[in-house]
């Protein structure tokens, strides 16, 4: 099946609620860990600059992941097929999230915070969805 067939259920509006807001969420914490084992988080203080950090990342997530149907109704309740869409979404958005996060922070990307950046939020991402998927696969077979 092509990764843009457009014969699907019709969307959940309040699965892709929680999606979009499970995965912002995720990116910040992958944010937050990053800062706090650099010894950067010192406090509530420095929310906004975790914000500042993760949505770069989390825009390119966003402009690429609904493209691959990653919030498809029929990947998104399958773990399979949902951390398959879901790596691939986010082996594609990475670069954009980089790029977005080079513009706004004014500071050149290093390879290692590439490397880094992709395992973490890919670990990050894949746990978070592979959980949603697999309680609402069980949700939907009831």
């Amino acid at each position: 099946m092509a990764l843009t067939d457009r014969t699907q259920a019709a969307p959940d509006l309040r699965q892709i609620g929680t999606l979009v807001a499970g995965d912002y969420i995720a990116f910040n914490i992958v944010t937050a860990i990053g800062l706090l084992s650099h010894g950067e988080l010192t406090g509530l203080g420095r929310i906004g600059e975790i914000l500042t950090i993760a949505t770069p990342f989390a825009a390119g997530w966003f402009a690429v992941a609904p493209w691959l149907g990653a919030f498809r109704a029929d990947v998104a309740t399958q773990p399979k097929r949902t951390l398959a869409r879901s790596a691939l979404a986010w082996l594609i958005a990475l670069p954009i999230g980089l790029l977005l996060w080079s513009l706004v922070r004014q500071k050149s990307v290093q390879p290692a915070f590439a490397i880094v950046t992709f395992i973490t939020n890919l670990i990050v991402l894949l746990g978070w969805r592979g959980t949603f998927a697999w309680l609402a696969g069980r949700a939907r077979s009831r």
